[in-house]
């Protein structure tokens, strides 16, 4: 025998197709707000990329220190983290910021003679500016004069090398490389013929 429920049947969860994704989701508790909370405690998670370059000031919170040049900025709720984001695209201090065209100080090791006949080292100071064409040509002639493959500028150790070494430099590719020697090879050519007609 079958036994009748006094209350009337539970109704089903409402389901609404959202119109622009055309995905069905439920009705009631918000997804992104039900996500947004840790441990119930009802704190938000950061999401913002803003706060990689930030750090929490210990006793403040109205405000946030950035992590380059200690700058305190304001990181109320009311007011959310575009502060933030445009402190770290002006930063001086950030490193991906700084200028690439900058001069930079560097130290060159010479040999120099002295009065008395000694010969010792010496560190003479040389402005070094980062140039991408200028390396480029650098490359091209190691290829030549070391009789090195064009493959060479796309093996694995000699990307990590770059990584390390020079981290803004761009490695070309084989085809780039090889156009790079051959103009080398038409440069030379051109003044060898200069020289002898």
């Amino acid at each position: 025998m079958l036994s009748s429920s006094t209350g009337s049947p539970k109704e089903p969860e409402k389901i609404e197709e959202t119109p622009t994704s055309g995905t069905k989701r439920r009705k009631g508790k918000n997804p992104i707000e039900a996500s947004s909370t840790e441990g119930g405690v009802g704190k938000r998670k950061i999401t913002s990329t803003a706060w990689d370059h930030f750090k929490v000031i210990a006793g403040e919170k109205e405000r946030d220190e950035c992590i380059y040049c200690a700058t305190k900025i304001s990181c109320s709720t009311a007011n959310g983290t575009n502060a933030m984001k445009h402190h770290t695209n002006r930063c001086k201090k950030a490193p991906f910021n700084l200028d690439k065209k900058q001069t930079i100080l560097d130290f060159e090791s010479k040999t120099r003679c002295n009065a008395n006949g000694t010969i010792e080292t010496v560190s003479v100071p040389k402005l070094w500016r980062f140039d991408q064409e200028e390396i480029r040509q650098a490359l091209a002639k190691m290829v030549v004069i070391d009789e090195l493959p064009f493959s060479f500028v796309e093996r694995e150790g000699f990307r990590a090398f770059c990584k390390v070494a020079i981290p803004d430099f761009v490695p070309p590719s084989r085809a780039t490389i090889t156009r790079d020697c051959y103009a080398i090879f038409i440069e030379r050519r051109k003044m060898l013929q200069g020289c002898y007609s």
